[in-house]
């Protein structure tokens, strides 16, 4: 009966929203950039310190995913972003469920486990090797032997399968909007799973608040720190920190476009410059694939610049704030 009365206490939830949804997937695919930031102004401040972290970032950003996701999944039926906006797992055949009570059952949970942990650091590594195969294609670095050839069919296959899964997600969304299903995201299908919203959480017996209010009244045999407590805390030192880092993003979404910057001066003519004149500034090569940065008008190598500012923002010779979309083609000749 216990068991019943978890289950029907877990299916008679209701259904999140749209809202909900959309909010905790801008989370969980916020955080990660977020902490690298971090940890790459810790390089730069301290290099022989902290350095080794910016090499290794995945593999420590994969050691605290799966940390926290384990937790979260195994305490709150839930992803860290789940948990944070109210929601939790719940499988879709409630014979699965009666044999786990609270809990998602235990195939369930090692299967949320590698799609919110493994599958993405294994996407990341997967697009990096990709994208640094397609920026050689772009630059007539791959030629007509078997591993160059391998390499762009590569590239086709994964171009290919991007499109077929983000369509598959988008696809899905909208059969669960149309209300045609009880899943919402393609990986929760994939394990037979939909999210309702959590129930209230039931009431801590020992608090932060009640450690403060010991020592202040001089009562030390009623104030204990116990590790529950630290790790209630630390927890809640996370959702804060996340909360801090969608704060952080709706500030920077309101900053002004770089088009409404004013316009800058036209480089002054250098010795320096002339002898950039019909080449590239990065490799000092003729141009391929002609590109101008408007931020600054320099024209770069496409392969050149684009790496460069995917990878600090900034033109190449100037130094001014820029982003990838920013970049114009140019048809010389044509």
């Amino acid at each position: 009966m216990a068991v019943y009365a978890a289950h029907l206490t877990r299916t008679l939830q209701g259904t999140p929203s749209i809202f909900q949804i959309a909010a905790q997937e801008a989370l969980g695919s916020t955080v990660k950039p977020a902490l690298k930031r971090l940890i790459e102004y810790l390089a730069s401040v301290y290099p022989n310190k902290c350095g080794w972290c910016e090499r290794w970032y995945d593999e420590l950003y994969l050691l605290l995913d799966f940390c926290l996701q384990y937790h979260y999944l195994k305490h709150y039926a839930a992803s860290f972003s789940e948990c944070f906006y109210g929601l939790l797992r719940v499988p879709i055949s409630p014979s699965n469920e009666f044999h786990s009570g609270t809990r998602l059952p235990e195939g369930l949970e090692k299967g949320s486990l590698i799609l919110l942990v493994f599958v993405p650091y294994l996407k990341d590594k997967v697009e990096r090797i990709v994208e640094k195969w397609r920026e050689d294609n772009e630059d007539g670095y791959l030629g007509k032997s078997t591993g160059d050839r391998a390499r762009k069919a590569a590239i086709k296959l994964y171009s290919i399968t991007h499109f077929v899964l983000e369509t598959a997600k988008l696809v899905q969304l909208a059969r669960y909007l149309t209300g045609r299903t009880v899943s919402p995201a393609l990986e929760l299908a994939l394990l037979g799973l939909t999210v309702k919203d959590a129930p209230p959480p039931e009431p801590e017996e020992y608090t932060w608040s009640d450690l403060f209010r010991s020592l202040r009244a001089g009562q030390m045999s009623d104030a204990s720190l116990s590790f529950p407590l630290l790790g209630r805390g630390l927890l809640s030192a996370v959702q804060y920190g996340a909360f801090a880092v969608q704060l952080l993003r709706w500030w920077e979404a309101r900053a002004p476009p770089i088009t409404a910057l004013p316009l800058p001066k036209p480089p002054e003519k250098t010795e320096q410059t002339l002898r950039w004149k019909n080449k590239c500034p990065v490799c000092l090569q003729s141009w391929k694939v002609p590109t101008v940065l408007p931020v600054s008008g320099y024209v770069f190598c496409y392969g050149c610049v684009s790496r460069h500012v995917r990878a600090n923002g900034t033109c190449p010779v100037t130094r001014l704030p820029t982003s990838e979309h920013t970049l114009v083609r140019l048809y010389l000749g044509v």
